[in-house]
């Protein structure tokens, strides 16, 4: 496929971890584009040459095709490195697959500590490697947390629940 050089990879020698949901979302993920893949290339293979290069110009499915295949990679690397997080429910510190409750001023949200690869601050996904993950790792339940936000204003938060 052209473009080759500038496919970008997941660097196929990280170590991911990933909750088994997470792990369970990628495997859906690649095979939904799998499928998509297989019938991109059926619709391409069924038209003669002449129609199949001027879909082809005039549509960019090669592009898509380049997209589709870029992906498949990426998410291929990571399941070959990843790695499931079993949190022990024994342990009282926080780290990474910890289900946390903590307060904010006047409201409580519970967030989940993940590798960056799965994180997704709006579904309470929070990265171990995020300046609120960072602090939170290693605490206890009943720990206060102080960050400053990059206006210079201090936030103070409180662990209620770890889970």
């Amino acid at each position: 496929m052209s473009g080759e050089h500038n496919r970008k990879h997941y660097p196929s020698n990280k170590q991911v971890f990933l909750t088994k949901k997470g792990l369970d979302r990628l495997k859906v993920q690649l095979n939904r584009l799998n499928k998509e893949r297989a019938g991109m290339c059926k619709r391409l293979m069924k038209m003669d040459t002449k129609e199949r290069e001027e879909y082809i110009a005039s549509t960019g499915a090669l592009r898509a095709l380049e997209k589709n295949e870029d992906e498949i990679i990426k998410i291929s690397d990571i399941l070959m490195n990843a790695e499931v997080v079993v949190r022990d429910r024994a342990r009282l510190d926080i780290g990474l697959g910890s289900t946390v409750s903590l307060q904010y001023l006047d409201s409580t949200k519970k967030y989940t500590i993940v590798d960056s690869i799965e994180a997704n601050p709006s579904k309470n996904m929070i990265s171990k490697e995020s300046p609120l993950g960072r602090a939170l790792i290693g605490k206890k339940r009943l720990s206060k947390i102080r960050l400053f936000g990059r206006d210079g204003r201090q936030h103070c938060y409180k662990v209620l629940d770890v889970v």
